[in-house]
């Protein structure tokens, strides 16, 4: 089946919070589940009740209206030159490997070009190798790494 791209709507939120869990799947060791799937869900929710300017959710069904995941974009300042800058900030697709990722990228890259950014970036947890292969693919490159250390519990 052919998969569509879509902006959001109110009635797709109860579908994007569904899928905040897939985040925790692959979560730094030194966080929970809970901690993980609890803050993505209230930034989702806080993207659909007060959206940023320049931000946009997008959703990938198919032609018949399932819906199969979701793209949450945003635009970042960047620290060198202050230009602005499209951020993927959350990706998700409610099964792997049914060809949704790909479609929901190729998207962000054209909404981040309508808004006249000139590059894109991205975070992708340094266990999950599979999605590192899927962004590399696409063209991202590793810019940085972020080292953490957890100095006490919570």
């Amino acid at each position: 089946m052919k998969i569509a791209i879509r902006h959001a709507r109110a009635d797709d939120e109860g579908f994007v919070l569904s899928l905040a869990g897939r985040f925790a799947e692959t979560r730094p060791v030194w966080r929970t589940e809970s901690e993980v799937t609890e803050g993505t869900v209230a930034e989702l929710r806080r993207a659909f009740a007060q959206p940023d300017d320049g931000s946009a959710i997008l959703i990938a069904e198919y032609a018949a209206g399932k819906p199969l995941g979701f793209a949450y974009l945003v635009l970042h300042v960047d620290f060198f030159t202050g230009e602005k800058h499209g951020h993927v900030s959350e990706i998700a697709v409610a099964h792997d490997g049914n060809g949704v990722g790909r479609p929901l990228m190729e998207a962000a890259n054209a909404y981040f070009r309508s808004v006249g950014v000139r590059f894109v970036t991205l975070n992708v947890n340094i266990a999950n190798e599979r999605a590192q292969r899927f962004y590399e693919s696409l063209g991202y490159a590793t810019q940085l790494r972020q080292l953490v250390k957890v100095l006490s519990s919570p």
